[in-house]
């Protein structure tokens, strides 16, 4: 999956920008259809989209699936593995 403007994604699930905004902000409550078309168009599945909402941090790698899956997709050296560990925790470090 790559980064998308909220533009990009509406236009792939067929929705306007603002009800995405919307959505995001939790101000609407989307249909099962249009959050099946916001999982598709991010290249995910539905179930991946809620992977770790409401569960407690013992389960913390059901939420990091998607950055995982993206992690994997990239086919990074051992170099570029290790850059990206160093900047993590150099922005975790702080909190």
């Amino acid at each position: 999956m790559h980064s998308l403007t909220q533009e990009a994604l509406a236009e792939r699930a067929k929705i306007s920008v603002s009800f995405l905004s919307m959505i995001e902000r939790a101000d609407r409550v989307p249909h099962l259809k249009t959050l099946v078309a916001l999982a598709d168009g991010l290249g995910i599945s539905l179930s991946e989209m809620f992977a770790g909402v409401g569960e407690q941090t013992k389960n913390t790698s059901m939420a990091l699936l998607p950055l995982i899956k993206l992690l994997e997709r990239l086919s990074l050296g051992k170099n570029e593995v290790d850059t990206l560990l160093a900047i993590v925790k150099a922005m975790y470090k702080a909190r």
